[in-house]
């Protein structure tokens, strides 16, 4: 085998156990967001130790997703890493124009009920998607 053929095979291996540890953590974050969305109300009876403790639980579970998210866009190859910095700086852009508008809906009476900041990352998960696509076709 010469340089060439195990170089591709090595990125395709390191960018494979990169996802999958950002799979890993993401899935962990999102259940813990869960847990702590409904916990306190159908588990532990809003016991502020325990809702606490699930917090911190949580923050670290954000740091773990967050520095493997870091860790697989750098063991991307250069396009695709130009894909998604592109692609998030889209999602950054759109749901900082949108989110400042949807704040302030309830307090202009559009709406009559509080925002939510799911909605929030919903529009900042969708942008991502439709930014790699777009991105992915402008480069690919």
């Amino acid at each position: 085998m010469n340089a060439n053929t195990t170089k591709p095979e090595n990125l395709k291996k390191r960018v494979s156990r990169s996802a999958k540890q950002l799979f890993i953590w993401t899935f962990a974050w999102v259940a813990s967001l869960a847990l702590l969305a409904f916990g306190p109300k159908f588990i532990w009876d809003f016991h502020v130790v325990v809702s606490t403790t699930v917090i911190f639980i949580n923050l670290g579970f954000g740091y773990k997703m967050v520095m493997a998210n870091i860790k697989h866009i750098n063991d991307l190859d250069e396009m695709m890493r130009k894909i998604h910095v592109e692609a998030m700086a889209l999602s950054l852009g759109v749901s900082v124009v949108l989110g400042a508008i949807y704040g302030l809906l309830e307090g202009i009476k559009i709406i009559t009920f509080e925002p939510n900041p799911s909605g929030l990352l919903f529009v900042m998960s969708f942008s991502y998607m439709i930014g790699v696509a777009l991105f992915y076709r402008k480069y690919a």
